[in-house]
């Protein structure tokens, strides 16, 4: 016990660091130091010009192109997929899309980029400046009402139509059956018969319709389970088919959240022309392939306004499409190529070898606002051709006014049909120069922050103050680095706000430690003894300090969205950066300078 005791007193095995924990530190930091530096130099506004399909767009075109309209840019680069062009500002980045999007519309599509400002070698390590939010960076937010009642209504028609379908198989009398509303039907008739007809369906689809006796009626009604159900699927698919179509856009930024029961938010960062954006995603559309005969019960008008009489059952829908293409046909019309899956590559050439000669139409459906706000399907016929060869997977879509709107079906029909209609409902835009003033004010808080927990550490605790001003400045570069690695981090302005509030726990973490260290040295112990108790004691209640607002902060990212999760992400990052530095890493410049200082009643 003796033995013990005077080895633990000894400063010369008190305070050491193995080499690998130094040295994994060092690595630590020096990788999120380079992760870090490209954010400090920060990003400039950019152009992609991808050149479509069997199209060319030079350098030297685009060149002279924004020199005629007095819009140099301050370089163009080109790769095997795109030609990039950099502008000193976002004003001129934005008057540079409007002109090549309106002049190179056939040849190359365009999208919004920013490009690192930083030395190109960073960019080759994968080094990239930090992602900012909509707040920061200015850009469009969207909130998008999903019309699940649509949804409902389309289970509960297909519900009525197997089960009259059933009782025609079985030849039953005097059973009717209609829909009520998106979420209920109603079956009269036979009460015998119509329990038949129930129990022969019903067994396939277990717990999802739920039964009850009125007025002589059988009322079938979706279960809750049923409703929740397909309310999360629903959801889930139309969040999947937005991003898709974001993707398409070019936006690699944008964020794309549920909000509530029924609503979508849509956050588009740098996007400050949003017309595109909007027109696309606001869009809801579908397509299916007819028959086009003279005995078909369903009439719809081509877009020229001439009645095309259909069958009403569709050969083909669009849930078969994997893949479509915006082209030019041998006469220098506009078409979309399109490729199907195997399931509809197999209907598509059984009835096209079957009615070879015979016109197929192509209906384009799109919902619209309706004179009450509600949403109404709008039908249009796009063509109506004519079937010379039996047809397989892949074929084209021809009848289109412009290459604008081929290219734009296209991308509808490449990126899927929405589960649910939507209604765009609200729309917030941030200009650019209200990003940058709150990067500025951001940038400033932390600034004066910092240099105010600088200067009191200075004042207060002399020599070691000035190591946590060292760990202060590393943690910062720690977290911003992490941001930069963490895939989807994206830095926002109540990002910035937890930047400074984990900095100042930093401090705090250093400041439990040193008083520690004080106390022992006032009650006359020597400074390596000091130092090394002040760590150890200090370590439970940092530790436990830190868990607890790190599951608040769990919580806050799990249950929040938006600027929560902003807050929440760079909170949680800093409480990892402040441990590692505020303890690991003040401890490993301590040690070294003072760790064996054997001197008694000392002050720091």
């Amino acid at each position: 016990m003796t033995n013990s005791r005077k080895r633990a007193g000894n400063p010369a095995t008190l305070n050491r660091i193995s080499r690998w924990q130094s040295a994994l530190l060092l690595l630590m930091l020096l990788t999120l130091l380079l992760q870090a530096i490209p954010s400090f130099y920060g990003d400039m506004p950019a152009l992609g010009v991808h050149a479509k399909r069997d199209q060319l767009v030079s350098l030297a075109e685009v060149e002279q192109l924004l020199e005629q309209q007095q819009l140099p840019a301050t370089s163009l680069t080109q790769n095997d997929e795109q030609l990039v062009l950099t502008f000193a500002d976002i004003e001129a980045q934005q008057q540079a899309k409007k002109l090549l999007t309106q002049t190179l519309a056939d040849q190359a599509e365009i999208t919004v980029q920013y490009q690192s400002a930083a030395p190109a070698w960073f960019s080759k390590i994968g080094a990239e400046p930090v992602k900012l939010g909509l707040d920061l960076r200015g850009g469009v937010q969207l909130l998008l009402y999903v019309d699940l009642d649509a949804v409902y209504g389309k289970y509960t028609d297909a519900m009525v139509n197997e089960l009259r379908s059933e009782f025609r198989k079985q030849r039953l009398r005097g059973v009717t059956v209609r829909a009520l509303s998106s979420t209920q039907l109603a079956l009269s008739g036979q009460p015998q018969q119509r329990q038949a007809l129930l129990d022969s369906v019903l067994a396939k689809y277990p717990n999802q319709w739920q039964q009850q006796q009125q007025d002589g009626r059988t009322l079938l009604s979706l279960s809750e389970t049923e409703l929740l159900a397909q309310t999360q699927s629903a959801m889930t698919q139309n969040i999947a088919i937005l991003r898709n179509r974001i993707g398409e856009l070019g936006i690699v930024e944008a964020s794309v959240q549920r909000q509530g029961r029924e609503h979508i938010r849509i956050e588009l960062p740098g996007v400050h022309d949003p017309k595109q954006a909007k027109s696309v995603i606001g869009a809801t559309a579908s397509l299916a392939f007819y028959e086009a005969s003279s005995s078909g019960s369903m009439v719809l008008q081509d877009r020229y306004g001439n009645p095309v009489r259909m069958m009403r059952q569709p050969v083909l829908s669009g849930d078969h499409i994997v893949d479509a293409r915006s082209s030019m046909g041998e006469m220098g019309q506009p078409q979309v190529e399109v490729r199907l899956d195997g399931i509809g590559a197999e209907q598509m050439l059984d009835f096209s070898r079957q009615h070879i000669g015979q016109p197929m139409a192509t209906v384009y459906t799109e919902y619209q606002l309706g004179a009450n706000d509600q949403l109404r399907p709008q039908d249009s016929v796009i063509n109506v051709a004519t079937i010379n060869s039996a047809l397989a997977n892949a074929f084209v879509i021809t009848g289109l006014d412009s290459a604008a709107e081929a290219q734009e079906l296209a991308l509808l029909l490449r990126s899927g049909a929405l589960t649910a209609p939507i209604q765009i409902v609200e729309e917030r835009a941030i200009g650019p120069t209200l990003g940058a003033q709150n990067i500025e004010a951001g940038i400033s808080a932390l600034a004066l922050g910092m240099a105010g927990m600088a200067l009191f550490m200075m004042l207060w605790y002399r020599r070691f103050g000035w190591v946590a001003i060292v760990a202060l400045a590393a943690n910062l570069v720690m977290q911003i680095g992490l941001l930069v690695l963490l895939p989807g981090a994206v830095l926002t302005l109540p990002g910035i706000a937890g930047l400074v509030l984990t900095v100042g726990m930093a401090v705090d973490t250093n400041v439990l430690i040193f008083e520690r260290i004080r106390d022992r040295l006032r009650q006359g112990a020597s400074l390596a003894v000091a130092i090394d108790f002040g760590y150890r004691s200090a370590f439970t209640t940092i530790f436990d300090a830190n868990i607890t607002t790190l599951i608040s902060a769990l919580c806050l990212y799990g249950i929040g969205s938006g600027p929560l999760q902003g807050f929440a992400t760079t909170l949680i990052l800093g409480l990892l950066s402040s441990m590692i530095c505020g303890i690991w890493g003040t401890r490993a410049i301590i040690n070294p300078l003072w760790g064996r200082d054997s001197r008694r009643a000392l002050k720091i």
